[in-house]
């Protein structure tokens, strides 16, 4: 069986109203996922796939909303690698510590910001000060344990010009694992110019990395093509009462024949080619960060780039005189055996002639008048 990643929605409600996030479009209902409609979920997922399975906890919402988070994560903790993404805003230390006793791996941070203005424009109004605060004692307490910090950074207009500073603070504060997500159109329920500038996918691209590599279930059980259908009209089916095999090749069914969902054809998230080689061939964080670190830092890195072709051209050259000289010695020797052949076969022919017609005989002077007659010559 293959490895598949499944995305669990805890809940689609959120505390917070993200500048680049439109949650205030979700038309499905909202809600908390149910301690029996998650424990169906993931027995159907361990026993269709019992190795190969990766969750996170995400989707629309907090994540931390849902009072039955630690007890989820507790469930599956000793069968599959786990990751929540959190705004922060309910980390405090008693929530980190029950997420670190869960046995949570990855506790990813949405940090938008190292000043209070951006933070709090970007977060919709949370705290800059607190989220650092929990950020710092997140890190801190897990130090030495099975869960890591990591952070998130959306790409938009208000933050592009700051991601050197911000991977600065993080890294500062012992934050490892930084991503770099570029602000997206969210399925087309984002279309605001002053926050994302992302342009559109090819005409008719029927990609999408996202849907095939991840099984999107809702805080209802209900199987949407990702977390961007806010409306809930992509359903799939419903883990309740499907079964996860004819899901999976219902989807597989959907990937041969291209993923063409209405909201697909005007979606421009870059992840959708997250498996696709990037430009320089760096991953594709690092690649969107590239875009929009200072100019001294993209100076460094294109000056990096041009020693390294010139390193590569030097020892392209190289390599280029050494087989050259090897050829020209190759040819000498050739030259040599030859110039040795023919000198043998000259004193050869040279004593068959004196042993056929030995000097001032006869037989030399007829063989001297056939010669010339022959060669055209008058002696040899």
């Amino acid at each position: 069986m293959w490895m598949f990643h499944i995305e669990i929605e805890a809940t689609n409600e959120c505390n917070t109203r993200c500048l680049h996030c439109p949650h205030e479009s979700i038309t499905r209902p909202y809600g908390k996922m149910e301690w029996r409609t998650f424990q169906t979920v993931m027995d159907k997922a361990f026993a269709f796939n019992v190795n190969d399975v990766s969750v996170e906890f995400a989707g629309m919402g907090e994540p931390l909303l849902n009072p039955n988070i630690y007890r989820f994560i507790e469930y599956i903790s000793d069968r599959t690698p786990i990751s929540l993404t959190t705004n922060a805003s309910a980390l405090t230390p008693q929530n980190t510590a029950r997420l670190i006793d869960a046995g949570l791996d990855r506790l990813t941070i949405s940090f938008n910001g190292t000043d209070q203005a951006t933070y709090e424009l970007m977060m919709g109004g949370l705290s800059f000060e607190r989220a650092a605060g929990y950020l710092r004692t997140a890190v801190e307490m897990s130090k030495g344990k099975r869960m890591k910090v990591a952070a998130n950074i959306s790409v938009s207009k208000q933050t592009q010009t700051h991601l050197p500073e911000i991977r600065q603070y993080l890294q500062g504060v012992g934050v490892d694992t930084i991503f770099f997500s570029k602000c997206h159109n969210r399925g087309t329920y984002l279309n605001d110019s002053r926050i994302c500038t992302t342009p559109l996918p090819p005409v008719n691209d029927s990609r999408c990395d996202i849907f095939e590599n991840t099984l999107f279930v809702a805080w209802n059980g209900d199987v949407l093509s990702c977390c961007h259908d806010l409306s809930g009209e992509n359903k799939i089916a419903n883990l309740l009462t499907d079964e996860l095999a004819p899901i999976m090749q219902k989807k597989q069914a959907i990937i041969t024949q291209g993923v063409d969902f209405p909201i697909c054809q005007g979606c421009n998230d870059m992840y959708r080619y997250m498996n696709a080689s990037t430009p320089d061939g760096s991953p594709l964080s690092e690649w969107i960060y590239s875009l929009y670190a200072s100019e001294d830092e993209r100076t460094q890195k294109l000056v990096s780039r041009i020693n390294d072709l010139t390193t590569q051209s030097a020892q392209q050259a190289e390599t280029i005189q050494s087989l050259k000289l090897q050829l020209d010695e190759r040819d000498q020797r050739i030259e040599e055996m030859t110039s040795a052949r023919s000198s043998h076969w000259a004193e050869r022919m040279r004593a068959l002639r004196f042993r056929l017609a030995p000097s001032q005989s006869q037989r030399e002077r007829i063989f001297l008048s056939v010669w010339q007659r022959v060669m055209g010559k008058k002696t040899v």
